[in-house]
């Protein structure tokens, strides 16, 4: 017995069809070993088998609809007219939550709205200096 067939005995179907079909690469052999080993041990029926990978594939599709989610307008003017620290700590907290495009649109509207300010600021002194 090796230790991680505890822990897989643990897992769903899906869970133990991911590990063995497509997150091979990310764990251990002893691991995968023991994956494959608790599914022989259920005996899956095709059904089960089709249901649970199913099920996979809509928790892939819904990380892959979460990180294409788009910034809403609101936020987009917020961060532009308020850029600073707040929305750059957001936009990590968004990323890490799996929210990719809100991120990086987070980050380049405050990034906009820096440069709007010091545009700004630099007119305002050029004007100063002509006047």
């Amino acid at each position: 017995m090796n230790r991680f067939e505890k822990i897989m005995a643990n897992n769903s179907d899906s869970e133990l069809l991911k590990i063995v079909n497509e997150l091979r690469g990310d764990y251990e052999q002893e691991a995968v070993e023991a994956a494959e080993k608790e599914l022989a041990t259920r005996n899956l029926s095709t059904e089960q088998i089709f249901k649970a990978e199913e099920k996979n594939e809509a928790h892939k599709q819904a990380r892959i609809d979460r990180a294409n989610m788009e910034l809403g307008d609101g936020w987009k003017a917020l961060t532009f007219i308020f850029p600073g620290l707040l929305p750059l700590l957001l936009s990590g907290a968004l990323k890490a939550d799996g929210y990719t495009r809100k991120a990086k649109e987070l980050s380049k509207f405050t990034l906009y709205g820096f440069g709007f300010y010091i545009g700004i600021l630099i007119l305002v002194m050029i004007i100063s200096q002509l006047g």
